[in-house]
């Protein structure tokens, strides 16, 4: 015997029938083997009609899976891995059957597979890919076979990471584990299937001080997610949105200057809120607009002139139409946008402003961004945890797509900004505007601990800047 999974979700996984299975929870449950033993299974029983592939973000992180197939070679299965550390491997059966090992560090990689055929994709790891959403969709049309080979794809992840929001609303949310949801229109399956250090019985076995090692870790983030495998902490969260900064809605004030923020989409979701500051400068998020087809990350692709008309209708549902509102808005607002006949249409600032919506340059800096955004959403509490005063920005509970997105974005790997590279990051960069719009400063920066001033509330079409040609972002 070559292989062979070990009992409990190892075992499940393996032969689970889903379309799109998510194989994780804790560090250790033998996960990369588990899906290496699937590429071995279908192998043996399709033979020249089993093409498969294994995915990673880096070449660097195939060595625990390329060690897991040459110690199964090693074995006595009769196959060979062609390729080295930086390339491209195939795993080559001597029934013909083959499994590439292929490294996509971004969504856009999947193009390369155009025309290609594959009965089985894995993703191992996949929490470590913010674009994995993407990649998903775009490699189901690669999953054929006129063999008549079933066709599926496996995740494997751990909690975290720039791919844990796309994971967690796939899979976990509103989900039983080991209870497949089948869509009632398409009837693609998906399930999510534990797993735990303690089912890996070979692992404990062989490296029980494995085992007291993950248990002597203090941090109770990394305990929850290593340990527990707990979807709801968060290894490498950027910001922490809680409860606490959830407030059902309360009436806007007469005298309140009202905000709005714009972070312009089109294939990728627009985002929208509205804002309103209260006497201390604290921020109220009261509405929004999420511009998406109910696809994580994926837009609606409306006009300009659609938004704005859409806009006009939502500040008239909301009351608040004709009020004074402050429009701050991205750089790429601004910036002439290419058309389908080879030449320039007018920037969405221009746009807007011909239904009466004047846009007012925002500052898009990432880095004085993230500092202002966890300012505002710090938690003064007490010894015995109670709040001692709210945080300086409340959210209204009707904000649903602020509240689903802002938790689950991570920090890049080597930079001290929110991972840009395919997370679900709209409704931060419309949010960041405001942040930074009106910068909170510490007692240590400002003596005199005043609210910083409002802006002029005037707004003309010369102020918008819409001879502007293409602005850096």
């Amino acid at each position: 015997m070559y292989w062979t999974a070990q009992p409990g979700p190892q075992a499940y996984a393996v032969i689970c029938p889903a379309d799109l299975t998510l194989f994780g929870g804790s560090r250790g449950p033998g996960k990369t083997e588990g899906s290496v033993g699937r590429h071995i299974i279908g192998a043996h029983q399709h033979a020249l009609n089993w093409h498969g592939m294994m995915i990673r973000r880096k070449y660097k992180d195939f060595s625990k899976i390329r060690s897991v197939w040459d110690r199964v070679k090693n074995a006595g299965l009769p196959m060979e891995r062609i390729g080295g550390e930086n390339q491209v491997n195939y795993c080559r059966f001597n029934n013909l059957a083959v499994t590439k090992l292929q490294a996509m560090g971004r969504a856009e990689d999947a193009d390369d597979e155009q025309g290609n055929e594959y009965t089985e994709i894995t993703f191992d790891d996949a929490g470590t890919m913010g674009y994995i959403g993407r990649l998903v969709n775009k490699l189901k049309g690669t999953l054929r076979s006129s063999a008549g080979v079933p066709c599926r794809m496996f995740l494997t992840a751990n909690p975290g990471g720039p791919g844990h929001g796309w994971i967690k609303q796939t899979f976990i949310t509103d989900a039983e584990p080991f209870v497949p949801r089948i869509d009632p229109i398409t009837g693609f399956s998906t399930v999510y299937i534990p797993a735990f250090l303690k089912d890996n019985i070979i692992l404990n076995l062989n490296d029980p001080d494995y085992v007291r090692r993950m248990m002597s870790i203090d941090d109770p983030v990394l305990r929850r997610a290593w340990i527990d495998g707990d979807w709801n902490a968060f290894v490498g969260q950027a910001l922490d949105l809680t409860l606490r900064h959830q407030i059902d809605p309360i009436p806007i004030p007469s005298w309140a200057q009202i905000y709005m923020t714009y972070d312009w989409g089109s294939s990728s979701p627009f985002s929208i809120g509205w804002w309103w500051m209260d006497s201390d400068g604290r921020l109220f998020r009261f509405a929004e607009w999420y511009g998406w087809n109910g696809v994580p990350d994926e837009g609606c692709r409306m006009a300009d002139s659609d938004v704005a008309i859409g806009i006009i209708q939502r500040e008239k549902d909301l009351g608040i139409y004709g009020r004074s509102i402050i429009r701050i808005a991205t750089p790429d607002n601004f910036s002439k946008r290419a058309d389908v006949r080879g030449g320039q249409s007018p920037s969405t600032a221009t746009t807007f402003a011909q239904y009466g919506l004047f846009l007012k340059l925002g500052n898009p800096s990432r880095v004085s961004k993230i500092r202002q955004f966890r300012e505002r959403l710090k938690l003064q509490v007490s010894t015995d945890g109670k709040l001692i005063k709210p945080p300086m920005m409340l959210i209204y509970k009707t904000c649903k797509n602020f509240i689903r997105t802002i938790p689950t974005l991570a920090m890049g790997e080597n930079s001290e900004d929110v991972d840009q590279d395919g997370q679900e990051d709209h409704c931060y960069d419309e949010a960041g505007l405001i942040c930074n719009e009106f910068p909170i400063t510490t007692a240590a920066m400002r003596i005199d601990g005043k609210p910083p001033e409002p802006p002029p509330v005037s707004a003309t079409l010369e102020s918008v800047g819409t001879d502007r040609s293409v602005l850096d972002d």
